[in-house]
Parts: structure tokens; sequence; C-alpha cells
């Protein structure tokens, strides 16, 4: 189906999350229900700071990172959005 990931930065507290779905899955809420997964788990793992980077016409990856708790910020790189939560 595809994947969601992470890359946590050692001692940092924080992970840049991604995610891919392939089409046929597109529009089920599968991708947004396993961000939302990843990011409760990298919270009881003790990271503190998640980002994603997020194009601006996407706006089905815009929606997951909104189900997962992100926030668009001003930050941009390469074309994309950063988008960020922090965590207790």
């Amino acid at each position: 189906m595809g994947t969601v990931q992470a890359t946590v930065t050692p001692g940092a507290g924080r992970a840049e999350v991604a995610w891919v779905l392939g089409t046929p899955w597109q529009g089920r809420g599968y991708v947004a229900e396993a961000a939302r997964a990843l990011v409760g788990r990298l919270r009881e793992r003790g990271v503190r700071g998640v980002v994603a980077h997020v194009h601006p016409g996407h706006h089905a990856s815009a929606a997951v990172a909104r189900a997962a708790g992100l926030t668009p910020t001003d930050e941009q790189q390469d074309g994309e959005t950063r988008w960020r939560l922090d965590l207790p």
C-alpha cells in the first residue's frame, strides 16, 4: 500500500516524517491514520519535535500533516513548506 517513516536525529529529540501511498488506496484515510500512529509512537519514545515538508500544491499531503497534528510554518525548503509539531 505505502509507507510512513521517521528519521530521528539522535540527541536532538526531533524527527522528520514522510509518507507515500499507492494511488489505489488514496482517499481512504489510511495515511492519516498511519501518520497519527507514527507521531504517537514518536511521542512515546521521547521525541519532542516533528517536522514534515509538503509541497504547497499537494493538498492531500497537507491534510495528512494536519491530521497528524502538524501545522504549516512560514519556512520553505526546496519549494516545500515546513510543517511542525512540538510535543510536550
